[in-house]
């Protein structure tokens, strides 16, 4: 292997002792070989660090990093990204599983197509016992030259899961935008800030697992959710993962998730390298995506308001003191 890998895999987990192996063997028995692993613990409190570290023992590719602190999963997934070094970047949750032709695959649609700035595989969805549930159909389709329509194509679906944040994306792209932040969505806003740069490619085959349990980020609610005996003024939440699974100092903050990400999908376009008319185009797409969240928008008020109330009733209690915010396992953003 050269001194630069061709592709960086950037594992991000916090307490994944019970898939990380299986996730790093699928990883380490692809047929495309010129790769580093990067396994960065959010200071696992479990055998996350001893299983890790017996692999890179094993294997000269992989390099293990620990923080001393749970950081929360958005710092985490930042870190795999800028400790990397090859020209192609991958992130991988804990859980997932990859087929042993999914990174030939992916680098080969790279390498042959200077445009396209990110490709990914079909999803096959299992249990946590590694049992087929279904063939996931990714609902969108950014392959189209025009940069506005391929923004366009991504602002107009929703409630889809971002599988393809974990396909291969090209680093030269991705230096051009700002990294993935730690507020709710900030997978989806970095796949539309990428679709302002490049196609994506999907690859016809079922080479992406993912795996589907109850310890995964979707089910990390927020934790003004889980104090019992409180008045409250709506059980909602914000897309999930909660604001404290990206970012553990958002326990008591008002985030107002669908606010934020318009205010980032501006940013996309006013950042972009796009000529003022294109840019123009992709403002006016911006007026049908309020309308269509508008609802949502809605329910960031109510759920700001909430959280207001939780913060009252706990009082000056810190956020160190909650034992739930440290028990979420980083998985994967959707």
């Amino acid at each position: 292997m050269s001194s630069a890998p061709l592709v960086s895999i950037g594992v991000f987990v916090y307490n994944g002792e019970r898939f990380i192996e299986k996730t790093l063997r699928s990883i380490l028995n692809q047929t495309f070989t010129d790769f580093e692993l990067i396994i960065s613990d959010n200071a696992s409190t479990d055998r996350t660090g001893d299983i890790a570290q017996t692999y890179a023992r094993r294997d000269s590719r992989i390099r293990y990093h620990r923080s001393e602190k749970n950081m929360g999963a958005g710092w985490n997934i930042r870190r795999v990204y800028e400790l990397g070094t090859g020209k192609y970047f991958k992130q991988a949750a804990v859980d997932d599983l990859l087929e042993p032709d999914f990174l030939q695959r992916c680098v080969e649609a790279l390498e042959s197509d200077p445009g396209c700035v990110l490709a990914y595989t079909r999803t096959r969805e299992v249990d946590e016992n590694g049992a087929f549930i279904e063939n996931y159909v990714t609902p969108i389709k950014t392959d189209d030259d025009d940069p506005v329509a391929r923004f366009g194509k991504w602002l107009s679906t929703g409630g889809h899961n971002c599988y393809q944040i974990f396909g291969v994306m090209r680093m030269s792209a991705l230096h051009q935008i700002p990294p993935q932040g730690s507020y709710v969505n900030a997978d989806g806003v970095l796949l539309a800030r990428l679709s302002l740069l490049g196609r994506f490619y999907e690859v016809p085959e079922y080479l992406f697992i993912s795996r589907r349990h109850s310890g995964q980020s979707m089910a990390a609610l927020p934790l003004r959710l889980k104090q019992p005996r409180r008045f409250r003024l709506t059980s909602r939440c914000p897309t999930l993962p909660s604001p404290e699974w990206w970012d553990p100092t958002k326990v008591r903050a008002l985030t107002f998730p669908e606010f934020r990400r318009l205010l980032e999908y501006f940013l996309s376009i006013y950042r972009s390298p796009l000529g003022p008319g294109p840019k123009l185009r992709c403002y006016s797409l911006l007026l049908p995506w309020i309308r269509w969240n508008f609802v949502g928008m809605s329910k960031d008020l109510l759920i700001a308001a909430d959280q207001i109330l939780f913060n009252l009733q706990i009082g000056k209690t810190r956020t160190g003191e909650f034992p739930q915010q440290v028990n979420l396992r980083e998985r994967k953003p959707s």
